[in-house]
Formats: C-alpha cells, sequence, structure tokens
C-alpha cells in the first residue's frame, strides 16, 4: 500500500478553511487530541466473538471510560438465559462488573430479519469450548439497553462516545425515546454495511441470505433502525461508519493469537480466544480472518488507522429481504451525513496487529476530543479540492480519495 500524494493548498485558502474548521459546527467527524482525560464510552454489541474481542480491547486501552455495556439482538440471542449466563461470567473474569449492563429487544424496530439458527447457537453457548468461564456467576442486575443509554447519555458531563458493532436497534430506540441525546454524543463509531464492496449474507447458501448480495449482517438485521440512526446524522449525530469496504482489509493471524496470549493479560487473552473461535469457526481455521468489529474499535482509538470519506449514506428498507433489503449506498448530491472508512491498516500506527495490546502500556496518544468541522470540508470540495480526511490532530489531507492509489 503506497501513501498518498498530497496536493499543496495555498497559504491564503488554507488559513481561511482552517478558521472554518475551528469554528462551525454544522456536522462534525471525530478528531483526536493529547489530552489527558478519557472518554467516556457505550459499548453496544450483538453479542458476537468479534465483538467480545473488540470490548476486551476496549476495556484495556487507557483511552477510554467504559460507562454502559449494552446488547441487541444480532448474533446473540440477548434474551436468552445461556448467553446471559455467559456474559456475566465473561465480565467477572475481566473484572467488570461493576459496569451497568442493558439487554436490548429480541426483535427488529420492523420485520423478522434474522442471523442463521447456526451462528446464534454458538452465542447460546457462549462460544465453548473456545472461552474459558470462571465457574463463578457474577450478581449483575440487567436493564433495559436503549433507557441505559438514555441515562448514561444525559448523566454524563462530557459528550459520550458510542461504539456499535451490532445491529442499530438499542441506539435507535434510544433516540426515539430521547431525541436531544445526540447533542451530547461524541460520536458513534458503526461497524456495518457495504458501501462500495459486496455483502455477506452469502455465508448460507438458502435464500433469503444467499440471494442478496449487497447487504451486510449488522444493517440487514434491522434496516429501519439503521435508517432512522443515519437519519439523526442528518439532525447532527456525529457517525464514523466502518463498513466491510474497511474491515476486510484488515487481517488478523495465528501468529497475533499467539501474542495476544504471550502478553497474558486477562483482556488479551479473552481477545485471543475469541479469535481463536474466530479462526477455526468462522474462518474454518484459514489464515487469514478478520475480526470485523475489532477494526472498529480500533478506528475509533487510533486516529491515523484509516481515511474517512464524507458521504451522504442511505439504507434500502423497501426492497425484500432476500433482495437488497439492508444495502447501504452512498447518494450523490446530498450533504453528507457521515464519515466513512473505505479503508484500515496498521501501515500508519506504531504498532502492528500482534502488538495491539502490549502497545497500550505506553500509549501515543489518549481520548477522543471535540470533533473537526465537516462544513470546511464540505466548502473545500465547493473550490474544486479532492478531499479524504484523517483524524490526526484535526488535520484536513488533500489529496486522492483512496489511500491506495
Amino acid at each position: 500500500m503506497t501513501k498518498r500524494h498530497h496536493k499543496l493548498v495555498p497559504l491564503i485558502a488554507t488559513a481561511l478553511f482552517t478558521t472554518i474548521a475551528l469554528e462551525a459546527s454544522v456536522f462534525s467527524q471525530a478528531a483526536y487530541s493529547t489530552s489527558m482525560t478519557t472518554t467516556p464510552l457505550i459499548f453496544d454489541d450483538d453479542g458476537s466473538q468479534d465483538g467480545f474481542a473488540a470490548l476486551a480491547y476496549l476495556l484495556a486501552n487507557p483511552k477510554f471510560d467504559l460507562q454502559a455495556i449494552t446488547m441487541s439482538h444480532g448474533v446473540a440471542r440477548p434474551e436468552n438465559e445461556g448467553f446471559q449466563t455467559g456474559l456475566k461470567q465473561l465480565l467477572g473474569r475481566l473484572d467488570a462488573t461493576d459496569i451497568p449492563v442493558g439487554i436490548g429487544s429480541a426483535l427488529p424496530l420492523s420485520g423478522d430479519n434474522a442471523f442463521p439458527g447456526f451462528v446464534r447457537n454458538d452465542a447460546d453457548n457462549f462460544f465453548a469450548p473456545f472461552v474459558n468461564l470462571p465457574s463463578t456467576v457474577p450478581d449483575i442486575e440487567f436493564t433495559t439497553a436503549a433507557e441505559l443509554i438514555v441515562e448514561t447519555v444525559n448523566n454524563s458531563p462530557e459528550p459520550v462516545a458510542i461504539m456499535s458493532t451490532g445491529s442499530l436497534t438499542n441506539i435507535a430506540e434510544a433516540i426515539r425515546i430521547d431525541p436531544s441525546i445526540i447533542d451530547n454524543i461524541s460520536v458513534v463509531q458503526t461497524m456495518g454495511g457495504a458501501v462500495f464492496t459486496p455483502g455477506n449474507l452469502g455465508i448460507t447458501p438458502e435464500p433469503p441470505f444467499s440471494t442478496n448480495d449487497v447487504a451486510e449482517f449488522n444493517i440487514w438485521v434491522d434496516p429501519l433502525a439503521a435508517a432512522e440512526v443515519f437519519e439523526a446524522g442528518e439532525r447532527g449525530l456525529n457517525i464514523q461508519m466502518m463498513p466491510l469496504d474497511g474491515t476486510d482489509r484488515v487481517e488478523f493471524t495465528r501468529d497475533d493469537y499467539q501474542a495476544w496470549l504471550d502478553f497474558g493479560t486477562p483482556e488479551s487473552t479473552v481477545a485471543a480466544e475469541f479469535l481463536d473461535f474466530s479462526l477455526v469457526v468462522v474462518g474454518n481455521d484459514v489464515n487469514p480472518n478478520p475480526l470485523w468489529d475489532m477494526v472498529a474499535a480500533i478506528n475509533l482509538s487510533e486516529a491515523d488507522f484509516s481515511t474517512e470519506v464524507p458521504l451522504h449514506i442511505e439504507v434500502d428498507v423497501d426492497s425484500p429481504p432476500e433482495d437488497t433489503q439492508g444495502q447501504t449506498f452512498a447518494v450523490e448530491g446530498l450533504p453528507p451525513n457521515a464519515s466513512v472508512s473505505l479503508d484500515a491498516s496498521f501501515e500508519d500506527l506504531p504498532f502492528n496487529a500482534s502488538e495491539l495490546f502490549s502497545s497500550l502500556e505506553t500509549p501515543t496518544s489518549t481520548a477522543v476530543s471535540e470533533p473537526t468541522s465537516l462544513l470546511a470540508l464540505l466548502m473545500l470540495g465547493g473550490f474544486g479540492i479532492g478531499i479524504t480526511t484523517k483524524r490526526s490532530k484535526g488535520n484536513l489531507l488533500c489529496g486522492d480519495r483512496n489511500k491506495n492509489n
């Protein structure tokens, strides 16, 4: 992968639009700074193996203060007793039993789309025998996911980041309860969708999965929820989207598994076990296999992990599930409602995948800062300058839109 060649922007234009970027706040993209404070975080997942690996990483990451964990329907059946017991045991193993946990609806906002049963059965059994759970089940009282999100955001003195690595049902429901929460959310980092690349429903050779080649599972299981969240992006919700376009560029291998295991912290060991499951069961032990949700979590943490492109994203909610329902597509000519990662790479980071956990011992940056205005990006685009954005220090980098070109 070659580095992008940057175009030179005239000094006067640079000064002008830097001022706009600092002062305008119509719509924002996440930026990062060297502030010593931590970012309050809500982790919203669908009980997946890659989601729990991402949870372990975020718990170990000193940039974040995990305020709440919410579970949506998706890979897991969040109402399943076996899954809930395993979740309590996992949080006990990670010494995270003091974090409030919310359980979301078992169904999407509309329709009955769901992951294949054989996928959900692994979550019911909490990924045994790959994941080792303590025999003790902590006494954790679950609450309602959407209400917990609203409460956490409203009670936070600082804007809250949300890591969403499953269906967007919980977030959509929270916004329905209290639309004003978007004013105290710094960013919603999602893993979901496929913008310029095929979807991933074809893991099952039967309809509706085999016939829908454009949708990604997290969006497809509740397209209405996804559509409502992206509509909130038009009202100021800062959405940072990591679709398959970006996740499929990152590889995790047996070497990474061994490195995380050898590092030996509770978080790195748990992540290694979930990666083991992913390699053997999801990838049939073929190296490499992506941990999709981990890619999104790294993107939330690391400014230089990916390049974001401002796009207007819409979701197909009207087509049949077996056709193109759940497709996420970019619409030209409309104001952006999301910053979309079309690539992701360890190339510009000071560590590689094997060093993901050991690098946290000496972090190079800290919390999520106030985002840079996307209005400035749009105005720059209006002057004919090709734009991609990189969140490092809030810089606007001018050049080719695809980092690989």
